[in-house]
């Protein structure tokens, strides 16, 4: 078996395994596929040049603590039945990891079909996603009569503002994606932006959006961003308004549910059904740390990390002024961390925190160390509102 690059005149043979591997069509259509399958990285297992088994890497970018980061995310794994159990897939994992790391891109998301089976290659849950369904007649919200809703979709002049409101909402929550251009293009593709609303404020600044549609008797919200709570409410009033004609509403992506609470007359009346979705991983752990906000602090923390898949991370990392990469002779220091890859990264992206982790018995530190480590690491709430 070979384990090589994908080249562009085999791209048919992707396809291919696509349509045995996924019975679902994607939404964005052929055009879609083969955008995405010319610039992510493809790598795949041949058998006399018949594709067995494929990874692709999107290039993509995340917002992390106010910054960007490059993310590889991870798609169209799949392997032909009479291949499995061979090893195929941990092959394909482990070069794609490397080649993120060449590529700069630090961190890496994947939506798993199996958490177990991903868990093996050093990722670990990271978000979660809210599905949410209210009757539209056990709320009432009114407009304030400020700034005013305008209908758009994606051939509107306005849609630039839509891509900045998004852009500013991005900026400042965790873990969400850089949206560019091919990007926009795609949730387009998909028919994302095809009716959405748009609140401007009293001075005419856009601050929110809606991305709605209808399905029988139900009003669906894919997105809800807002920039402000006037604007929050505003879009709520446009949704109220149709209680005339939909009875039900279901939303997605419509940030912290408690939050949203807090804005109902009857929250009472929100079922919510909460999936843990997307995945993630650190791939270069040595520039992560780097670049990490951890707050300032007098100790130092060692960080023992075990990455089986891309051994290059295993190590000691001193965290003090400055991060530097340590000789392990394997003995134990004050303000010892020892973790695992896929623990490390789900607790510095703020999915779960230190002491949880220890409770559960996810990783070994002392009480002092756990007390740094709640001091140190920021927090934050990560939330991902895309798919690939």
């Amino acid at each position: 078996m070979e384990i090589r690059e994908i080249q562009k005149e085999e791209i048919h043979q992707m396809k291919k395994l696509r349509d045995y591997a996924f019975r679902n069509s994607s939404g964005g259509g052929e055009e879609d596929f083969f955008y995405w399958m010319d610039h992510g990285n493809r790598l795949g297992a041949f058998k006399d040049n018949e594709l067995a088994a494929q990874v692709v890497t999107y290039p993509l970018e995340v917002m992390l603590f106010g910054e960007r980061y490059q993310m590889g995310g991870i798609a169209y794994v799949a392997t032909y039945p009479e291949h499995r159990r061979g090893g195929l897939i941990r092959q394909l994992m482990t070069k794609s990891i490397e080649a993120m790391k060449e590529k700069g891109q630090i961190v890496s998301y994947l939506q798993p079909f199996d958490v177990r089976f991903y868990r093996k290659f050093g990722y670990e849950l990271g978000f979660h996603m809210a599905h949410l369904r209210l009757k539209l007649d056990q709320f009432v919200r009114k407009s304030s009569g400020i700034g005013q809703i305008k209908r758009i979709n994606h051939s509107s002049p306005e849609f630039a503002f839509i891509k900045e409101v998004y852009h500013q909402y991005s900026s400042v929550h965790q873990g969400m994606l850089v949206r560019d251009e091919a990007w926009w293009a795609r949730l387009t593709r998909r028919g994302f932006t095809k009716e959405m609303a748009l609140y401007f404020d009293e001075n005419g600044e856009a601050k929110g959006y809606l991305s709605f549609g209808f399905e029988g008797t139900k009003m669906i919200i894919r997105e809800l961003i807002a920039l402000t709570s006037e604007a929050e409410n505003e879009l709520w009033a446009f949704i109220s308004s149709h209680d005339s004609m939909f009875d039900i509403v279901e939303l997605e992506n419509t940030g912290d549910i408690q939050e949203l609470a807090l804005g109902l007359t009857n929250p009472t009346a929100l079922k919510v059904e909460e999936e843990l979705s997307y995945m993630l991983r650190i791939v270069d752990v040595k520039e992560f740390l780097r670049r990490y906000p951890f707050e300032k602090h007098e100790k130092s923390l060692y960080i023992r990390v075990t990455d089986e898949v891309a051994p290059f991370n295993s190590g000691l990392y001193k965290i003090a002024d400055g991060v530097s990469q340590e000789n392990d002779n394997g003995e134990t220091y004050e303000n010892l961390l020892e973790i695992e890859i896929g623990t490390l990264s789900q607790m510095l992206l703020g999915a779960v925190h230190p002491r949880m982790l220890k409770a559960y018995h996810k990783i070994k530190a002392s009480e002092e160390t756990i007390n740094l480590l709640e001091a140190i690491i920021p927090q934050t709430s990560p939330r991902f509102y895309d798919h690939f």
